[in-house]
């Protein structure tokens, strides 16, 4: 699955239902906001996005996705021990987010600060790309 048709998926995906998980951590997420249109620029994702991202979480972008050249940014790490994330990561996070009350009221995606709270959602997105399948 291309960027592009992974996007339109979270866009048609609708709240399948209420995750009290979800909705209690996102409503706490304090940041920078963007909305998933601004994400893709040029058939790529939008560099100025991927930079704050990468400063707010204090994470590097890694592009490729078989880019691996140490154990630290191995997907068997703990996720508060990673020190980078992919573009299927951030997209699994944008996948979870999308489906909570708060971004059905903005319509923006909130990017926080913290690290662990960006795993844990990105983590259930996972579950739900999974599951769709």
């Amino acid at each position: 699955m291309t960027i592009q048709q992974y996007i339109e998926q979270i866009k048609t995906s609708g709240n399948l239902n209420q995750n009290t998980d979800l909705e209690n951590i996102v409503v706490k997420i304090k940041g920078f906001q963007f909305r998933i249109e601004n994400l893709i620029e040029n058939q790529k994702l939008n560099p100025e996005i991927i930079s704050k991202i990468e400063k707010a979480l204090n994470l590097i972008y890694i592009k490729e996705e078989n880019t691996n050249v140490c154990l630290a940014n191995s997907d068997e790490v703990r996720p508060e021990f990673r020190q980078s994330f992919k573009t299927l990561d951030l997209l699994d996070y944008i996948n979870a987010f999308a489906r909570s009350a708060l971004y059905k009221e903005l319509h923006q995606i909130i990017m926080g600060r913290e690290t662990a709270v960006f795993w844990k959602i990105a983590k259930m997105g996972s579950d739900l790309r999974k599951a769709e399948k």
